[in-house]
């Protein structure tokens, strides 16, 4: 339902006025009206009853429309005020709309009247419903304005070429710049070096959908370089042409620096972890090495072979710090490089011919921490050493060697070969060698259970995959 239309009637005739009355009916207005003559009660009317259209005599015994349209001005200047006057010159009513009036009408013609009124309420509506834009524009940028210059977080607008449209105050603090100097310049200049490429390849990024990138890069500002972090957007028109950027960015050069003290702390541990492993590897050569010469100077065959299987053992060991030491990875290995580098010095330690005693090795591309692999190359060494010695007393055979990954954080391995059989009063829970002892013991160190087939001389070993456990 349309709001009623108040009109306020200055005229001091009854009947001109309800002539007036008669006319709005005719053209269909929906309207309130009152009737005054007097100053006072005109101006009552216009600051109490507001109405939304005045319609003024010319010429009263006591008051004239001049002044009424003065008063209307003062009081309420967006309400329409229209001329309804018996006799009106040219010159005086072009003068009455250079001072404000809205439009006139003469009173032996009011059939123009509906027309100018509704003409005139049309262009008070369009005027509120701007006014009321404007304000809401406004208040919109007063509230963006509070926002950008309040907030912590950083805002520029600058151009597809680079130029800075608008800067927020944090920005010009953190460039040291006052906002008349950032203003007008372009940013790139002020862009590190080492970063200039991928800020051209962010900036790029903006100019096709989705229109957004990420950056992060180095300023120069007046305290030096600092880093800064920024979310970028296109801001496109109503043809979906690019009109500008606007970058929301963020310090982080205090993370940066953080971040840089953390890599060199990591670097330099990195750096001294290697080293222990080198010197570890060595220091075990060492003892290899002096076992051999200590083994060297005995006569007696099985004291040598004791010294041997001392040897094969810290080799064992100390091929596990030298594969850690050339890996990228300083606390996991590629175990199948391991067990085959391992298989190579064993062969070698014992003499082997490689063409006539053959190993299978079957290893998935298992990698391995070192809190496992060390127990489980023992294992190997253990089992290789003890079939090379008892199984092949012609120099020749085959050994099955395989170890696979059961499931997550389990693994089995299977060793077999196909040389002379056990004793027929062999059982590996009553045997108690140095070796066999040292294989139980390393597999209740996995969590693991070993079970042996006598018939085709196959032991299987399940094992858990060992994490690492802090010292401290």
């Amino acid at each position: 339902m349309e709001e009623i239309i108040r009109v306020l009637i200055l005229e001091d005739v009854p009947l001109d006025a309800e002539l007036i009355i008669r006319e709005l009916k005719k053209e269909g207005f929906e309207f309130e009206s009152h009737l005054v003559e007097r100053k006072e009660d005109y101006i009552r009317e216009v600051q109490e009853w507001q109405p939304h259209i005045i319609l003024a005599d010319h010429s009263l015994p006591q008051f004239d429309g001049v002044t009424a349209l003065h008063i209307a001005q003062e009081k309420s200047p967006h309400t329409p005020f229209i001329f309804v006057s018996g006799k009106i010159g040219e010159e005086f009513a072009v003068e009455m709309l250079k001072k404000g009036a809205t439009d006139y009408v003469l009173k032996h013609n009011l059939s123009k009247l509906g027309y100018a009124v509704q003409r005139a309420l049309k262009e008070l509506k369009e005027q509120l419903e701007k006014k009321k834009a404007e304000e809401a524009l406004l208040e919109s940028e007063e509230k963006y304005r509070l926002m950008v210059e309040n907030q912590t977080d950083m805002v520029v607008k600058f151009d597809p070429e680079g130029d800075i449209l608008f800067a927020s105050p944090s920005f010009c603090e953190v460039l040291g710049r006052t906002e008349e100097m950032i203003v007008g310049s372009n940013f790139l200049p002020l862009v590190h070096q080492d970063d200039q490429k991928k800020t051209l390849r962010a900036l790029d990024k903006l100019n096709n959908p989705p229109y957004v990138s990420f950056l992060e890069h180095r300023l120069l500002t007046m305290n030096g370089w600092r880093w800064i972090s920024w979310a970028n957007k296109a801001l496109l028109d109503d043809d979906g042409n690019l009109k500008a950027f606007v970058g929301v960015g963020r310090d982080i050069t205090e993370r940066k620096l953080a971040e840089d003290r953390i890599m060199r702390s990591l670097q330099e541990k990195e750096l001294l972890l290697r080293e222990v492993h080198h010197r570890v590897k060595n220091n075990l050569q060492i003892v290899s090495t002096l076992l051999s010469l200590q083994s060297s100077e005995i006569d007696d065959n099985h004291m040598k072979n004791l010294y041997r299987e001392s040897q094969n053992r810290i080799t064992s060991i100390s091929l596990i710090h030298e594969n850690l030491y050339q890996s990228e990875d300083l606390t996991n290995i590629n175990f199948q490089n391991y067990v085959k580098n391992l298989i190579d010095d064993l062969f070698h330690s014992f003499g082997v011919d490689p063409e006539k005693i053959k190993i299978n090795i079957k290893i998935n591309n298992i990698i391995m921490g070192m809190e496992t692999a060390i127990p489980c190359g023992l294992i190997i060494n253990e089992m290789i050493s003890n079939i090379l010695k008892h199984a092949f007393p012609h120099g020749e055979g085959n050994i099955d060697l395989e170890l696979s990954e059961k499931n997550k954080d389990k693994y089995i391995m299977r060793i077999k070969d196909d040389g002379k059989p056990f004793p027929k009063d062999f059982k590996i829970g009553n045997t108690n060698t140095l070796g066999i002892k040292l294989i139980k013991s390393l597999v209740m160190q996995l969590n693991g259970e070993m079970t042996m087939n006598e018939e085709n001389k196959e032991f299987l070993i399940e094992f858990d995959e060992l994490k690492y456990k802090e010292r401290i």
